[in-house]
C-alpha cells in the first residue's frame, strides 16, 4: 500500500505542468466509479424522526436519524434538505452529519464506493455529489480525501482538492491490482 500527497510544485509552468500530469495519472490509475444505472430509474424513499414540508417553496426538511435510498445508493445524515423540481422529484439533496455517509454499488463490480463528509450535496439532474469538510471517497483499497470531492456518477469523473475548489491538498492511496500480492503493508505512511 502506498498513499500519495500532492506536493508544492517547483516554479514555472513546466512544474506545474508535471503536477497536474502526476495527480491526473493517480485519479486515472484507480478504477472507475460507475454508479448502476437502475439507481436513478427507481424511487427515492427518506425516513427521519422528523419532517416539514414546504409546499410552496418546493422543499422539505429531514431532522433526525435521517436515511435515503434509491436503489443500491443510500445516505445516512442528521438533517437533510430536500429541493424539489415542480414534478416533485427531488432536485438538489443537501445532507449535514457527522458524518453524512454514502454508499452505491457500481456497475461490473462487486464492491460498493462508500463515502463520508461532514456535508454531501447531491444535484439529482447532473448526479453529482459533492463531499465537503473532512471528505472520503473509499473504492475497494483504494481511498480519497480532501476538503472537497466532487464525483459525477453520469460521466464517471472524480475531482479534488483545488480543482474541486478544495483548500487542502489531496491524499489518494491506490492499492496495486493484481494476483499474488504479498499484503505487505510496510510502505504505509
Amino acid at each position: 500500500m502506498t498513499e500519495c500527497m500532492h506536493r508544492p510544485a517547483p516554479a514555472g509552468r513546466l512544474g506545474r505542468a508535471a503536477r497536474l500530469l502526476a495527480a491526473a495519472a493517480l485519479l486515472l490509475a484507480a478504477r472507475p466509479l460507475l454508479a448502476l444505472d437502475s439507481d436513478s430509474e427507481q424511487p427515492m424513499f427518506v425516513e427521519a424522526d422528523a419532517a416539514e414540508l414546504d409546499e410552496k417553496q418546493s422543499i422539505s426538511l429531514y431532522i433526525g436519524n435521517v436515511e435515503v435510498q434509491q436503489g443500491s445508493m443510500r445516505i445516512w445524515a442528521d438533517e437533510v434538505l430536500v429541493h424539489h423540481q415542480p414534478n416533485r422529484q427531488p432536485r438538489k439533496i443537501i445532507a449535514i452529519g457527522n458524518p453524512v455517509r454514502y454508499r452505491q454499488l457500481l456497475e461490473d463490480d462487486p464492491q460498493e464506493v462508500r463515502a463520508r463528509a461532514l456535508r454531501m450535496e447531491y444535484e439529482a439532474v447532473s448526479e453529482e455529489i459533492t463531499l465537503i469538510d473532512e471528505a472520503e471517497l473509499i473504492q475497494g483499497e483504494d481511498r480519497f480525501r480532501s476538503d472537497r470531492i466532487v464525483y459525477n456518477r453520469l460521466t464517471d469523473r472524480l475531482t479534488a482538492g483545488s480543482s474541486a475548489r478544495g483548500r487542502e491538498r489531496v491524499k489518494i492511496r491506490i492499492e496495486p491490482q493484481g494476483e499474488g500480492q504479498s499484503g505487505d503493508d510496510s510502505g504505509d505512511q
